[in-house]
């Protein structure tokens, strides 16, 4: 069954980007106009729109205002962001040795909010409750744009009993350090990964259009209080799925140990 020809014209254009050899397709140039294409290619305007619209909406391009087009900027290669493993260092703990330099971009944000439901569930707090929440966009050093916002979120009860919480400046090591210190123990941190569509301010923030996903890292602050868990912090950390993975080890259970010498264990 034969292509339809717009199809046909947005693959041909996908192609030219990703060869990046044709001057008229490089990232951040203004791309031809929907005649032109539709001159090129031998197709009809109606039809040279409908491929441009397609790869505006595959990510590839981006039409702004007054109909002008640019071809969008893509990560080359990913940026491995997650391995399982918390580290420390002069400043506190971290989470991602690749992007252990990375600072804020723009000033952080403290606010009273109402949480999504999920994370009101794992702090254990009613549904439509407000809650702290702390925001931080993070990039690499000096960089203006950010590769990742990360929002935490505290019970509006344990900011009360360690005020520290909620301070502008949390003190030395941060926020976890202000939770190991009043509990006397180790925080245990469980993460667990998921991806959904962008909403306006990521797609802003992160520069993406609504087509790419976010991958999201929602990471637990368990500590023990009266022989029962508590989570006393849930960090949401959101990024583009098209530019960051996840590695970890797989981890062997003793029911998958390898027996030599055949026979039963």
């Amino acid at each position: 069954m034969a292509q339809p020809a717009y199809v046909r014209v947005a693959e041909a254009i996908r192609l030219a980007i990703e060869a990046g050899e044709d001057p008229k397709y490089q990232p951040g140039e203004g791309l031809p106009s929907s005649s032109d294409v539709a001159r090129e290619h031998g197709v009809s305007q109606e039809t040279a729109l409908k491929a441009l619209r397609a790869l505006a909406r595959d990510g590839w391009i981006t039409i702004v205002p007054r109909g002008r087009m640019f071809v969008r900027a893509r990560p080359r290669e990913r940026i491995v962001v997650r391995d399982r493993t918390v580290y420390r260092d002069e400043i506190g703990y971290f989470f991602d040795l690749n992007a252990k330099d990375w600072r804020a971009v723009g000033k952080p944000e403290r606010t009273l909010a109402v949480p999504p439901d999920h994370i009101a569930d794992l702090l254990g707090v009613p549904r439509g409750e407000d809650v702290i929440a702390r925001n931080r966009a993070m990039g690499p050093p000096g960089s203006q744009q950010a590769l990742q916002l990360t929002t935490s979120y505290i019970s509006v009860a344990l900011a009360a009993e360690i005020p520290a919480l909620r301070a502008e400046d949390t003190g030395p090591g941060g926020i976890y350090d202000r939770i190991e210190d009043a509990f006397d123990q180790d925080i245990e941190w469980h993460e667990a990964i998921s991806s959904r569509l962008p909403d306006h301010v990521e797609q802003e923030r992160l520069d993406i259009p609504p087509t790419v996903p976010v991958m999201i890292v929602t990471r637990e602050a368990r500590v023990e209080r009266d022989g029962s868990r508590l989570v006393a912090e849930v960090n949401e950390t959101r990024m583009s799925a098209e530019q960051f993975a996840v590695s970890y080890t797989v981890r062997r259970d003793d029911s998958a140990i390898r027996h030599r010498g055949g026979g039963s264990p």
